[in-house]
């Protein structure tokens, strides 16, 4: 089952985006978990640069662990993220292929 993360930055967000230790370990860890992956990146403003959120698309049984997937990233426990949704996701393309 596939799972949509979209979460925007707390008031924090720039602070914690800042500190390299912290993205490195927040890399790091979606390295770790990029079999359960299916897309990943940060969500910007208009202008393309300023980041303002994520989104996470991710193979997962339940939501409940869907949710522990994003909980167990070190920049969610550190406060990164403000707001989280987690909605059941059906694929319908993918990677440019329909998914039937």
């Amino acid at each position: 089952m596939a799972w949509m993360i979209v979460s925007e930055d707390s008031a924090q967000g720039p602070s914690l985006r800042a500190d390299r230790a912290l993205m490195d370990a927040h890399w790091a860890y979606e390295l770790s978990i990029r079999d359960r992956i299916l897309a990943a990146g940060s969500l910007r403003s208009d202008d393309g640069l300023t980041p303002r959120g994520s989104l996470l698309i991710v193979e997962a049984a339940s939501r409940d662990e869907a949710l522990a997937l994003v909980n167990g990233d070190p920049a969610t426990r550190a406060g990164l993220r403000g707001t989280i949704s987690v909605t059941y996701w059906n694929p319908a393309i993918l990677d440019h292929r329909e998914m039937g």
